[in-house]
C-alpha cells in the first residue's frame, strides 16, 4: 500500500515537473513568437553626441533584431532624481529587459535592485556602480582610456610641467576610473598634478572652475579634460584667456566641437569613446538576457586616441563620424 502511495506521488509530482516545463516552454514560445521590447535608461537624451551616437547604435541594434525599443533619459546627466523616476516607470512597463545608463554610482543601485526584484532582465552600459547588479556591462575601459591620456602627456612632460585635470562629476565611476587611468599613464609626472577641478557635467561650470584654476595656478602648462563637458568647457577657458598654445591640453569624448578643437591646435588630442559601440552592443546584450541566453558579464566597447596628425585617416574618420 505504501508503496502504491509513493508510486502515486512521484507520478504526481513528474506530472507536475511537467507541466511547469510545458509552461516555460509555452511563455518562450510566445515571447518568441513577438517582437521583444526594451527601454534604454540614457543619463541623458540628445544633450550631447556622445548620447546621440549612443542611441543611434542602440536604434539599430532594435532594427536588425526586430526589436521594439524605447528611449528614455533625463534633459541633462545633473536630473539625477529625474532618471530615477524613469528607472520606476520602466519597471511599471514591465518590457523584456532593460538596458541601463546609471546616473549615480551611489544612488543608483538601489533602483537597479528594484529592476531584478521584479523579474526583469537588466544590462548596464556606460557606467559601473557601487554595487554590482545586472547580467552584463558594457563600457568604455575608463581606466584605459584615462592611461591613453596620461601616456601621451607623459611624452610631453619634464621638471618644470604643471597639471591641472578637469573632471565632470566628483565619485562618478567614469570620473574616477579616468582619472586613475591618467595618473597611472603619466607614472612619475603624476606628482605634477597641482589640482583636480569637477564641472558637474556642464559646459558653463567647467568654463568657470578652469578660469579659476588658472587664475590660482598660472604656472599650469598642461590639462587633462575628463569627458565632453569638461573637455570642452576648459578649453574655451583656455582661449578666451589667450592660452591656447602655451597650455598642452588633451579631452575626452568626440564632439563636433571638440573636433574642431583639435584640428584647430587647441587640443593635442582627444581620446574618443566608441558611443555607436555601446549603444549597439547593449541592446544586443540586452536581447539575449531577455530570451534567457548567456550574456558576456564585461564588454569593453572600445576607445582610440587621436592626434591632429592621425584626425584624418580612414579609421578614425569612420571613428569620429559614424553615421
Amino acid at each position: 500500500m505504501r508503496k502504491y502511495k509513493k508510486a502515486i506521488s512521484l507520478c504526481l509530482i513528474a506530472g507536475l515537473l511537467a507541466a511547469v516545463a510545458a509552461a516555460g516552454y509555452v511563455l518562450r514560445l510566445h515571447r518568441s513568437s513577438r517582437p521583444l521590447n526594451i527601454i534604454l535608461v540614457q543619463k541623458a537624451i540628445d544633450e550631447t553626441d556622445f548620447w546621440v551616437s549612443v542611441s543611434k547604435g542602440a536604434e539599430i541594434a532594435a532594427k536588425e533584431n526586430g526589436v521594439e525599443l524605447a528611449i528614455w533619459g533625463p534633459a541633462s546627466e545633473r536630473e539625477i532624481e529625474d532618471a530615477h523616476r524613469l528607472i520606476l516607470e520602466a519597471i511599471e512597463a514591465r518590457p523584456d529587459a532593460i538596458a541601463l545608463a546609471p546616473i549615480s554610482y551611489e544612488e543608483t543601485p538601489a533602483y537597479a535592485r528594484m529592476i531584478e526584484e521584479a523579474g526583469i532582465p537588466l544590462i548596464l552600459i556606460d557606467s559601473v556602480m557601487a554595487e554590482p547588479a545586472g547580467a552584463g556591462i558594457v563600457a568604455t575601459d575608463n581606466v584605459e582610456g584615462g592611461y591613453k591620456m596620461g601616456e601621451y602627456m607623459r611624452r610631453y612632460a619634464d621638471e618644470d610641467t604643471v597639471i591641472g585635470i578637469v573632471g565632470h562629476v566628483k565619485g562618478s565611476s567614469t570620473a574616477t576610473e579616468r582619472e586613475q587611468g591618467v595618473r597611472e599613464g603619466l607614472r612619475e609626472y603624476e606628482e605634477r598634478i597641482v589640482d583636480v577641478v569637477f564641472c558637474e557635467s556642464s559646459f558653463e561650470i567647467a568654463y568657470d572652475v578652469t578660469k579659476k584654476m588658472l587664475e590660482e595656478h598660472p604656472e599650469i602648462n598642461m590639462i587633462a579634460g575628463l569627458n565632453e563637458y569638461s573637455a570642452v568647457g576648459a578649453a574655451e577657458a583656455v582661449i578666451d584667456m589667450d592660452r591656447a598654445g602655451s597650455i598642452r591640453m588633451v579631452g575626452f569624448d568626440s564632439s563636433i566641437r571638440e573636433i574642431q578643437l583639435l584640428e584647430a591646435g587647441v587640443f593635442d588630442a582627444i581620446v574618443i569613446q566608441k558611443p555607436f559601440n555601446m549603444g549597439y552592443l547593449g541592446i544586443e546584450s540586452a536581447v539575449k538576457a531577455a530570451r534567457g541566453e548567456p550574456v558576456e558579464a564585461d564588454v569593453d566597447s572600445g576607445s582610440v586616441l587621436v592626434t591632429k596628425d592621425t584626425i584624418y585617416t580612414e579609421e578614425n574618420q569612420k571613428l569620429l563620424f559614424p553615421f
